[in-house]
């Protein structure tokens, strides 16, 4: 299961310019996004300014026991490198979005032979869309990778929040639920491969890199409970190694 990715610190002017907004003329995707990502970072120039970013992040399942612990890389242009081990820290698997194909890798515990696998074009194009959606921090894709739009209002568990999608040309889509008064991130949506709905409702928040970031998420499948993910360890423009998302030779 894939998790994602990713806020809020928001000044008191914002607000009052988000409620004005809000009030005297009708709300779009571009001024929904412009207000997010202000709620984001007290600059907004510091956005604009990450190439990379590394984070690890457990998943729980429904009864908080670990299934899982993945390191996520993410660089400019697309780059993706998730890598997870199991409970036990025997078993790895990782998927791989580099500059002209996928790969996935897996073995079951240290001393078995490691299996490579390129991916499908199809699903290295969603898993670049994913990466490059993930780095640009709720901004609009280009007109030649997708579109977002706004979809209203909505609520999550009694609270008002406006609802963006985000469809790119690949097929990933990602709807996003802001809260209707600060902007933070309050929940997101995505089809499972077997077409229900995820939902990610964020708990709690960190800071890295002067930049707010999901802490906590509880994840539900079709309205059920599913487990819950934790982030940790979450750095900004960190120094990658070279060669990090190209084809294993080994």
């Amino acid at each position: 299961m894939a998790f994602r990715r990713p806020f809020s610190a928001f000044c008191a002017l914002l607000l009052l310019a988000g409620s004005s907004l809000a009030a005297d003329k009708p709300l779009t995707a571009e001024a929904v996004v412009a207000q997010a990502r202000a709620a984001l970072t007290a600059d907004g120039a510091t956005l604009d300014k990450v190439k990379s970013v590394q984070m690890e992040f457990m998943a729980y399942d429904e009864a908080g026991k670990e299934i899982n612990v993945s390191t996520l890389t993410l660089a400019a242009g697309g780059y993706r490198l998730q890598v997870t081990r199991d409970r036990v820290r025997t078993g790895e698997s990782a998927v791989c979005c580099g500059r002209l194909e996928g790969w996935t890798t897996r073995r079951s515990d240290p001393l078995a032979n490691r299996e490579i696998r390129s991916v499908p074009y199809e699903e290295f194009r969603k898993l670049r869309d994913m990466a490059r959606d993930d780095l640009a921090f709720f901004a609009l894709p280009a007109a030649e990778l997708g579109k977002a739009t706004y979809q209203g209002p909505s609520e999550i568990d009694g609270r008002k929040t406006q609802a963006v999608e985000y469809a790119y040309a690949s097929g990933f889509r990602i709807t996003r639920h802001f809260d209707a008064a600060t902007f933070g991130l309050v929940a997101s949506d995505q089809l499972t491969p077997q077409g229900q709905l995820q939902r990610q409702k964020v708990e709690a928040f960190t800071t890295a890199g002067g930049i707010a970031f999901p802490a906590k998420e509880t994840v539900f499948v079709d309205g059920k409970k599913s487990g819950v993910v934790t982030y940790d360890q979450i750095q900004v423009n960190p120094s990658l190694t070279p060669g990090l998302f190209d084809f294993p030779s080994f």
